[in-house]
């Protein structure tokens, strides 16, 4: 392991997000998820689930089994997909990564952002600071949105590292 990867462990980032020499991360963040009502809702379900099995009703009781089990698998899946969803602010650029099996790890250097704005949809923005981040740069496809939690400080943090003469 380089002391990169070190780093990059410690901060709770993946450890196969690709640094540059000397790169220093600012920030990391993920999209936001509301996991909380979620299991709740599973945890419901397969307490129905065993209400059924134990009172013997096998009709609702395989119907109720058949639904539990797609929306736990449903549920696991997503979670898995948004643990492997990383936005990274770095002192030289922003880097998306994502992917479960096949990872893809894209970036945009600071230095050709045009813009960046925060955009905070009510009412997700009350939660954990929900709000997208829009930068533009030069370029065809100049416009990239990104929907995270901690926005607002991901926003400060960004417009910091592309002020000149920081």
């Amino acid at each position: 392991m380089t002391a990169d990867t070190d780093r990059v462990g410690s901060l709770g980032i993946p450890n196969d997000v690709v640094l540059e020499p000397a790169e220093r991360v600012i920030l990391a963040t993920k999209p936001l998820a509301l996991w909380l009502p979620v299991t709740i809702v599973l945890l419901a379900l397969w307490i129905a689930v065993l209400s059924f099995w134990s009172s013997g009703s096998t009709g609702a009781f395989s119907a109720l089994v058949l639904i539990a089990v797609a929306l736990t698998v449903v549920s696991v899946a997503a979670w898995l997909r948004w643990r492997a969803r990383w936005y990274i602010l770095t002192d030289r650029r922003i880097i998306t990564r994502a992917g479960i099996l096949n990872r893809v790890q894209s970036a945009i250097l600071l230095e050709r952002l045009q813009d960046v704005t925060l955009e905070r949809p009510f009412p997700l923005s009350a939660l954990r600071g929900y709000g997208v981040v829009v930068i533009e740069s030069a370029g065809e496809h100049s416009e990239e949105r990104i929907p995270m939690e901690h926005a607002d400080v991901f926003h400060r943090e960004l417009t910091q590292a592309i002020t000149p003469g920081r």
